[in-house]
């Protein structure tokens, strides 16, 4: 596996970005992982090591997962564009076999302390696939602008300072984790809000891989 480089800085993960404010929601395509024991596992030995390091708030299990693709606010795409979206998902996915991404060693990013997926690759063939998906129904014009960062990791916990990434460096690395492959047989297209620390979402429906 790739080892990406920490962040020598960490910034406050707590900021509203374009277009978003309280009680605003958006469509996404998202994959999530809460239902795998050994990633579950993997998550609390970290967080449990993280416990008493200030200026991060810990992401509950629950919410752990990866963004693949934004689509667009809810009060933009009317409810009934729903069922076009996941028409042309199945039909952008057929053939596309369910996902087995490896994750190991935690990562400082500017924002986040987050686990890397391994292969990336089929992430970002997964990504394609879905923004040609939500451009067939929206138009490539609708799509969201390119984030800062696409979504390649799990995020355990975010920032709420600035400031050296140092003592999140050496926690991390002094953690003893085990390794562990986390399986994915279906993406989910959720109502995706951003009011509190993590994102929290409501699904709409699950698109199978496979």
């Amino acid at each position: 596996m790739t080892e990406l480089p920490h962040a020598d800085q960490v910034r406050n993960h707590a900021r509203w970005r374009p277009g978003w404010h309280s009680g605003r929601t958006s469509y996404a395509w998202l994959l999530p992982f809460a239902d795998q024991p050994g990633l579950r596992n993997l998550v609390n030995q970290y967080q449990y090591a993280l416990r008493d390091l200030p200026g991060f708030d810990l992401v509950p299990l629950e919410w752990m997962h990866i963004l693949v693709q934004e689509v667009g606010f809810t009060d933009e795409v009317p409810p009934e564009r729903t069922d076009e979206l996941a028409a042309a998902a199945r039909e952008r996915l057929a053939g596309f076999n369910p996902l087995a991404l490896a994750f190991h060693r935690a990562v400082v990013l500017p924002e986040s302390l987050s686990l890397p997926a391994e292969p990336q690759t089929s992430l970002w063939d997964l990504r394609e696939r879905l923004r040609a998906a939500t451009a067939d129904v929206l138009g490539a014009d609708q799509l969201p602008a390119e984030p800062e960062e696409v979504d390649r990791h799990i995020s355990l916990a975010f920032s709420t300072t600035e400031g050296p990434a140092i003592f999140a460096v050496a926690t991390l690395g002094g953690t003893d984790v085990d390794p562990t492959t986390a399986k994915s047989s279906a993406v989910s297209l959720v109502r995706l809000n951003r009011d509190h620390s993590c994102s929290e979402w409501e699904t709409i429906t699950e698109i199978p891989l496979g």
